[in-house]
């Protein structure tokens, strides 16, 4: 009899000691953990610039500065859109690419203006950013929500017949 209530016991402790040591993980309906801190994506940021740039007189070598002229104007650009997007959205930009198209357009051709040969340059650049915190911008409106809920509730206050 003693041994038996003896094994009665200690099997009693190893099941107390057993779900003491169980562990219980809920994952989403999807069955995948959720991240526990969000990952900040990249946003792709994409800048066109379209510019007429005139030929004057009818020389080939007049005509290739011309459309260098407006090639350099699409990379400076893009050289200076980075510095714009980190000053207001972005912590990181890098640019990802550009594409220049060149069109000559012959004199009877151009409506805009002047009637002179030219080239009409389009280009289209794309940049990749890391937008700043998000968080800090966040808390921003909330603030001034607080504040104009607060003074209103100071203006209410006075306002009340005494």
């Amino acid at each position: 009899m003693l041994r038996s209530l003896l094994l009665l016991v200690s099997i009693a402790g190893f099941a107390a000691a057993a779900s003491a040591q169980t562990i219980v993980i809920n994952p989403t309906r999807s069955g995948v953990l959720p991240s526990p801190t969000p990952a900040v994506q990249p946003i792709r940021i994409s800048l066109s610039v379209n510019t007429f740039v005139p030929t004057p007189g009818s020389d080939s070598a007049q005509a290739l500065k011309a459309q260098e002229d407006g090639r350099k104007l699409v990379y400076e650009s893009a050289a200076h859109e980075c510095d714009v997007l980190r000053e207001v959205l972005a912590k990181d930009c890098h640019l990802d690419s550009i594409n220049i198209n060149v069109q000559h357009v012959p004199a009877n051709q151009n409506f805009n203006g002047a009637r002179v040969d030219g080239y009409n340059i389009n280009g289209s650049i794309n940049f990749q950013i890391v937008p700043k915190d998000v968080a800090a911008t966040d808390n921003a409106p909330k603030d001034n929500a607080a504040k104009d809920s607060a003074a209103k509730d100071s203006a209410a206050k006075d306002s009340a017949p005494k």
